[in-house]
């Protein structure tokens, strides 16, 4: 009997520790659920699915998805109805699947999806003529970042021709008509137009009547240079410049002495020598 008693007070130790187990996890997870229940929320507009460049935007391609209300993108749209109302809008750039819909994406009611979309306020759009060479051989992408090189020389002298740093870190809107940024392949181009203030573009469009642009493209992220420190390169800093002309040097020569006679003169037992110039 006695063992009996100590088995049911040892059953009861037990059976109350996982009574106040489960009620302090209970707690516990009440208390952590508690501020996510708090926080504010709020619905916005996203892709239902990938849209790709130019694609006509319906409202089966979107949906309505809780957004913490404190981080809920500037212009972003809260009702799927407002943003279908009127004549049809088309994607303006790639747009991912579950990403909030901004105005910048896409175009006003029955808009096209022109370059002009593309273009942020203040900035303008220009062209500059490429080649494979001068292109990155096609890698240049609509999207990527580009330095803008001018060469140009001195009339017909190819030995005083220079290149310089025109503009850096300019962002590509097109290359030829393609502007899609989902573009993942090589394009050999003839034409590629970037995104320029309105004195950029001017400064373009002086480089290409007085010199040949080429591009350089840039890692995504690389900060730009210092305008100061970069110089311009001229063909004498290729190491193989036109070849110099000998310098000659004048060599002075020494003036001739006078002709004359040497005569000897012996006067008391001294020999003494006098010169006697001939005429």
């Amino acid at each position: 009997m006695r063992s009996i008693g100590l088995v049911l007070v040892a059953l009861s130790i037990l059976i109350g520790g996982a009574a106040l187990w489960g009620l302090k996890t209970l707690g516990t997870s009440h208390a952590e659920a508690a501020p996510a229940a708090l926080t504010p929320r709020a619905a916005v507009v996203v892709a239902a699915r990938p849209i790709a460049f130019g694609e006509t935007i319906a409202a089966g391609d979107l949906k309505l998805q809780p957004w913490p209300a404190g981080a809920v993108p500037a212009g972003a749209f809260v009702s799927v109805t407002e943003l279908t109302a009127g004549a049809p809008r088309l994607a303006l750039a790639p747009i991912a699947a579950n990403e909030p819909i901004l105005p910048q994406q896409i175009s006003g009611p029955g808009g096209r999806a022109t370059l002009a979309g593309l273009i942020r306020p203040g900035m303008r759009a220009a062209t500059l003529r490429v080649d494979d060479v001068l292109g990155v051989a096609g890698f240049v992408l609509p999207g990527d970042s580009v330095d803008i090189l001018v060469t140009r020389g001195d009339g017909g002298d190819r030995s005083q021709m220079r290149t310089d740093l025109l503009l850096q870190g300019v962002r590509v809107l097109a290359v030829d008509q393609l502007a899609d940024q989902a573009k993942n392949k090589p394009v050999l181009a003839r034409a590629a137009t970037v995104e320029v203030t309105p004195a950029q573009a001017q400064k373009i469009a002086l480089a290409s009547q007085v010199g040949t642009l080429s591009l350089a493209l840039r890692s995504t992220g690389d900060p730009l240079a210092d305008d100061a420190n970069e110089r311009a390169i001229r063909t004498s800093d290729l190491g193989s410049g036109p070849i110099a002309r000998p310098v000659v040097r004048q060599v002075r020569r020494q003036a001739e002495a006078p002709r004359g006679w040497t005569v000897e003169m012996v006067r008391g037992g001294e020999v003494t020598h006098v010169s006697v110039p001939v005429d």
